[in-house]
């Protein structure tokens, strides 16, 4: 929790000032069961403005913070992407962002403290700056170390762009 609050404020002082979008959600995590650890999780993400806006794709750069029931913690940054249906409220979205991970008391393990997460999503876009989506992450060490467990992680999420 002491790394979740830092982050949290980071993200949230920095999105009016750059213009972006923040991502907040709840779900569950480790969903696959590669670990008998299921926990409530909340996630939280700033996403920057696109520093490219292809003819379907926008491209940012993007923080997020993860926190469970079991005490696990989640801090990462890398690339985040949104994929555009042509005259649709539809949007796919991605991300890959190596990170952090502290394992909780009674939380996964994920062998390591160095992890990657990737995730897919699909959304709906409400009005000019609000979005809902459903995303499933996945966290793993690359094989960094074994064993690698992995967890996955399905969210409903929140998007507020400024």
């Amino acid at each position: 929790m002491k790394y979740l609050t830092p982050a949290l404020f980071l993200m949230s002082s920095t999105s009016a000032a750059f213009c972006g979008e923040v991502v907040l959600g709840v779900g569950a995590d480790d969903v696959l069961k590669h670990t008998e650890t299921s926990a409530t999780a909340i996630v939280a993400e700033y996403h920057s403005a696109p520093f490219f806006e292809g003819r379907y794709a926008d491209y940012s750069f993007a923080v997020a913070a993860q926190v469970d029931h079991d005490g696990d913690i989640f801090i990462g940054t890398g690339l985040s992407a949104q994929w555009h249906f042509k005259d649709s409220p539809w949007f796919i979205e991605g991300s890959f962002m190596p990170g952090l991970y502290t394992k909780g008391s009674d939380g996964t393990p994920l062998n390591g403290n160095m992890q990657f997460r990737t995730l897919i999503g699909l959304g709906y876009e409400l009005d000019d700056t609000s979005r809902v989506s459903l995303a499933l992450d996945h966290k793993s060490n690359a094989r960094l170390k074994s064993p690698n467990p992995g967890s996955e992680t399905l969210a409903i999420r929140y998007h507020h762009s400024f």
